[in-house]
């Protein structure tokens, strides 16, 4: 008969636990030093399952065998499981430094509980461990469920009036909800990345394969777009941080792979990363990836016609004085043949990559300006609310000026 179970999750748990073997102990009618036994065994299984495997669960029940009645705790865990089991139970383990479930422990270790247990049985593998102790009850059998049944409604008026019991349960079920996120968190990202390598994959053996110099052409594109794409996310998963991306390195990555996209025997262009470092959202990053990634396929086909050599720069500019628009500038340019007199200019036009270009730049406050006087300039201004605020400057900020 199943009295009931603990969850072991976070160090407060270890305090429940206590709690809930004396008081099931005491109800069960053990005589004081018979439970001081049980809880210290139930307290050192408890910790060694927190300690060593990351927790586990702390299973108190009574049943009869024949005519014996007994107390059984059943402590599992889904640990490595334990080392030289044998070792640990004999008499060569070392008192005070046997092994816990999942590894060296500390207090009584395994050969101490099994001593001071009146039953004892270990069952451990690399799925985890089971250690099941039990100790004699002198309540008859025909009483026992009666006895189950007043520990149960004891236990329930505990965990009602017991702060450090609910504090036990909501700590235990934030942990489990964090676990949970976190485990979900990890499976979203290594799809993503599978899928993303799929997908470049899928493209590169395309553009490969294909015959015309256009569907190249359009196909290289894509491939640098889903690049962009790939990099935040392994800058993300490498950070380990929730959603911050060095901007710098990143459009350094993208103007890396656009050159070995688009340089070929024929032809050597050059292209040159610098700025400021600033530490952006990966949808920024994305979009600005994106928009450097546009810029300078352009450079590429539109500024190096009947040319062999050629530089494009890329540098992410910052004013000191963090005033409105203008606060970051990012600017591509090139050494090109420019616009010739009376050409529209090109961020006006509705194709594609000039359409993204526009909409990713506005979706952060940004102000396109080109000019194609000497080669091709595009500048597009932010405000400071692109850059991720260091808190000693939103301190200072905020700060009274006096009187």
């Amino acid at each position: 008969m199943q009295i009931t179970t603990v969850r072991i999750a976070v160090e407060a748990d270890i305090a429940r636990v206590r709690q809930v073997a004396d008081r099931v102990a005491t109800e069960l009618g053990l005589e004081r030093f018979a439970r001081t036994r049980s809880v210290t065994a139930c307290l050192e299984l408890s910790r060694n399952a927190l300690q060593y495997a990351g927790g586990g669960r702390v299973t108190f029940r009574a049943f009869a065998d024949g005519t014996q009645t007994w107390l059984g705790v059943s402590v599992s865990d889904q640990g490595p499981g334990i080392p030289d089991r044998a070792q640990k139970l004999s008499g060569r383990a070392v008192l005070g430094g046997g092994t816990g479930l999942g590894g060296e422990g500390m207090g009584l270790g395994l050969r101490g509980v099994k001593r001071i247990a009146d039953r004892f049985d270990l069952q451990t593998g690399s799925e985890g461990t089971v250690i099941e102790i039990g100790f004699r009850l002198s309540i008859p059998v025909k009483g026992l469920a009666e006895r189950v049944a007043r520990v149960g409604d004891v236990l329930l008026t505990l965990e009602k009036t017991d702060p450090v019991a609910e504090l036990s349960r909501q700590n235990r079920d934030l942990a489990q909800v964090i676990a949970e996120q976190e485990l979900l968190i990890n499976e979203v990202h290594h799809r993503t990345g599978n899928n993303l390598a799929l997908i470049i994959s899928f493209i590169q053996l395309s553009r490969r394969g294909a015959q015309s110099a256009e569907t190249k052409q359009v196909l290289s594109e894509l491939d640098m777009r889903v690049h962009s794409v790939a990099r935040v996310h392994q800058d993300l998963q490498r950070a380990q941080q929730s959603d911050q991306v060095e901007l710098l390195p990143f459009l350094k990555s993208v103007s890396g792979h656009a050159m070995e996209a688009f340089t070929s025997d024929d032809r050597d262009i050059e292209i040159k990363v610098s700025g400021a470092p600033i530490l952006v959202r990966s949808n920024v990053a994305i979009d600005l990836g994106l928009i450097a990634g546009e810029l300078i396929t352009n450079a590429f086909k539109h500024a190096f016609k009947n040319r062999e050599t050629g530089v494009i720069s890329v540098a992410l500019e910052e004013d000191g004085r963090k005033e409105s628009v203008g606060a970051y500038t990012l600017v591509v340019s090139d050494d090109g043949v420019g616009l010739a007199d009376g050409t529209d200019k090109p961020e006006r036009p509705d194709s594609l990559g000039w359409r993204m270009i526009r909409s990713m730049a506005a979706r952060h406050g940004g102000v396109i300006e080109t000019n194609g006087t000497a080669g091709f300039r595009t500048e597009i201004a932010f405000p400071k609310e692109l850059a991720i605020q260091d808190e000693d400057e939103n301190d200072a900020d905020d700060g009274d000026d006096g009187d």
